[in-house]
């Protein structure tokens, strides 16, 4: 449980959501050299503790804390529409998201985690190709944009065609203006046709848990 503990402050870190462990201590209200002993494993980590912790930080998975279960930030599975909606859609290939939102409900929701509030939906992502700016574990919102004609190539989209949902760069065809090129650091770029494009929406969240 201690690692576990370990692991979610760094990734509070990571997140920006805290600025290091300092704040951690102050935020949770406990003394500073209480809790170096605790993290350090000087002074047994109680159930209190991390009760604590994750009423501070409410993003923290309490079951992925006590049990290892889970991510660590926590999705909340319930009918009161709290949070951003989540869905447990890989981003990485298979077909459009599009026939799956808003036909059915939501996997669960995300609540708590700072600069989420501003996506529409949220999604895993597998494969490491957009590493180490996108983690292969990582989470990601996304908007839907209404003209995707004037595509700004700093920013990342998920591309939806008719055979593959991916993230991505976006660079247009010098040539040929029903082109795109697919951008990623970790793959050698290539070609899609407009006409194959079901949907783009734009990464506007992105959060790496490690």
């Amino acid at each position: 449980m201690l690692e576990r503990l370990r692991n979610a402050i760094e990734i509070l870190k990571s997140q920006h959501i805290i600025r290091n462990q300092q704040e951690f201590v102050e935020r949770i209200g406990y003394n500073k050299s209480s809790v170096s002993l605790i993290l350090n494993g000087r002074t047994p980590l109680s159930k209190q503790f991390v009760v604590k912790v994750c009423e501070v930080f409410p993003m923290l998975n309490s079951k992925y804390l006590f049990d290892g279960v889970g991510e660590v930030i926590r999705v909340v599975k319930n009918e009161s529409l709290d949070g951003v909606p989540y869905w447990n859609l890989y981003v990485t290939a298979g077909h459009s998201v599009s026939e799956i939102i808003g036909q059915n409900k939501p996997d669960g929701y995300i609540q708590g985690l700072p600069g989420a509030d501003i996506a529409e939906n949220i999604l895993p992502v597998a494969g490491a190709s957009m590493e180490p700016e996108i983690s292969s574990s990582a989470l990601v919102g996304v908007r839907k944009i209404n003209n995707w004609e004037t595509l700004n190539t700093e920013r990342i989209y998920l591309i939806i065609t008719t055979e593959d949902r991916m993230i991505k760069r976006i660079e247009h065809d010098p040539e040929d203006e029903n082109i795109l090129w697919c951008v990623s650091p970790n793959y050698p770029k290539f070609k899609i046709y407009k006409n194959d494009i079901i949907e783009i929406q734009r990464v506007c969240f992105v959060y790496n848990p490690k």
